[in-house]
């Protein structure tokens, strides 16, 4: 099996943080920032100091060989939770940083540790990884079977994704739901005294494109009635608005109102019968709006 140097030092001062909204948290939002984790090191285990009292969880992010900077997310941890146990160390230099989160965003790194691996030279994984990135959901394949060993056997293939999700198998599949930059882990096992040693690639996934949809139509269902319907599409969109003018050819709207952006109808009792309006919807997200097609109606009387 692998042997770990007891050799660990701080080797960089924080860097920026990256600001986010982290949709997929699930948690009540918080005012402000979380503070940045501190004084981490790695031996045997990762540790580091909490420093802030109001976030969610902590992102531990690696990347692998002296100096690099390439880092990916291998795994989170819960509130409180000040160290943590990478079981996908890979030969050669590894090293390590920290983030906390809330729903606010992201705190600023820690320190980088890093911490010197020494592999049995018994096996030799390899990944292989399409595509490498991509918008959210974002479907990865990957490959382990070019991985080798010297007795000529390979016995076993574990993968981490990153995103708290793992697989076994030489050939595995994974779905990314949310954007980021993960280090999806293979740690392969052969050899006649069961060696292992592990790699890892960078998924890079974006958030997918604002879109507002194209096919908005307006009809009269009944007296003093507008119903709005569309098809709702793939979008990272955080809000839905529905605005209104009158007339065919207006353009000053109104926002009416604002629905979760699943919805697909919506049906308009404030009008008027006799009255021509036009609609649209607004899709806002993180980058901005984008608005739909126009659609007309004249209400029944």
């Amino acid at each position: 099996m692998s042997r770990l140097l007891s050799t660990s030092r701080w080797v960089g001062s924080a860097s920026a943080a990256l600001i986010a909204v982290i949709a997929a948290a699930g948690v009540a939002a918080a005012a402000t920032l979380p503070a940045a984790p501190s004084a981490l090191t790695v031996n045997q285990t990762l540790s580091w100091v909490d420093n802030s009292t109001d976030e969610t969880g902590f992102s531990i992010e690696r990347c692998l060989g002296s100096g690099c900077t390439t880092f990916g997310q291998i795994a989170t941890v819960g509130a409180g939770v000040t160290t943590f146990t990478d079981s996908f160390r890979a030969s050669g230099v590894d090293r390590y940083r920290v983030r906390a989160f809330n729903a606010a965003g992201y705190s600023g790194y820690s320190d980088v540790a890093e911490t010197m691996v020494v592999g049995t030279g018994e096996v030799f994984p390899v990944v292989a990884a399409a595509p490498l990135s991509g918008s959210a959901p974002l479907t990865v394949a990957f490959d382990g079977s070019g991985s080798t060993s010297l007795s000529g056997s390979i016995t076993g293939y574990s993968w981490s994704f990153g995103d708290d999700q793992a697989a076994t198998g030489a050939t595995v599949s994974h779905t990314y739901a949310a954007p980021g930059v993960y280090a999806a882990s293979l740690k392969v096992t052969g050899g006649p005294f069961g060696s292992a040693d592990a790699t890892a690639v960078i998924i890079t996934v974006t958030a997918p494109p604002l879109v507002a949809p194209n096919d908005l139509t307006a009809t009269s269902p009944a007296r003093n009635r507008a119903l709005l319907t569309w098809t709702n599409p793939a979008s990272s969109a955080t809000s839905l608005t529905v605005e209104r003018c009158k007339g065919s050819t207006c353009t000053r709207f109104t926002k009416i109102a604002v629905l979760p952006t699943t919805a697909t109808s919506y049906l308009d009792t404030a009008v008027k019968g006799g009255t021509t309006y036009t609609y649209r919807l607004t899709a806002t997200g993180a980058t901005g709006s984008v608005v739909s097609n126009r659609a007309t109606v004249t209400v029944r009387r």
